[in-house]
């Protein structure tokens, strides 16, 4: 029988867990500049959250926000792993398999492994999506096309 290996245990009150382990995150450490932002992109901000990054030894999981001002959109992407929209504020639509699909403060969505999305901002406020995906940095396929975890399948100058 397979077993995934136990994650180590960590007294609370040692020392290492008193140093060593992220539990919060405040919004002056949050990190931007994830590829969503790279290339001069503007009306769109990735936020990290928790991720290796920020400090955090999550496992399988990381959360950050996505912020999309009216009239934009993030570019067309895939990553190698599942994604959750959560819409925490503003309205808007996610497009996969060729289809839009209106979105609106208090929804939900399911993005699936590989499968190329983005999302448009069609209100006239600041769309905020709360996004839990799974940690990628798991070894990429080998034919992975790019050295990071998220394809980019729009140039800059389409935004």
């Amino acid at each position: 029988m397979n077993r995934a290996a136990a994650a180590p245990r960590i007294d609370p009150d040692s020392a290492t867990a008193q140093q060593d382990t992220r539990v919060t995150i405040s919004p002056a450490d949050f990190l931007r500049g994830a590829p969503m932002e790279a290339g001069g992109r503007t009306g769109v901000r990735d936020l990290k959250l928790i991720y290796p990054e920020t400090g955090f030894d999550a496992m399988s999981l990381c959360l950050g926000v996505v912020e999309i001002d009216p009239g934009c959109h993030s570019p067309l992407h895939r990553h190698n792993c599942e994604e959750v929209y959560y819409v925490i504020s503003g309205q808007g639509e996610i497009e996969e398999y060729g289809r839009r699909y209106p979105i609106r403060a208090g929804d939900a969505a399911l993005n699936r492994t590989n499968i190329e999305h983005r999302v448009f901002n069609t209100g006239d406020e600041v769309l905020r999506l709360c996004v839990v995906g799974g940690i990628m940095f798991v070894p990429l396929l080998p034919e992975w096309p790019t050295e990071s975890p998220y394809e980019i399948l729009e140039p800059v100058n389409d935004v």
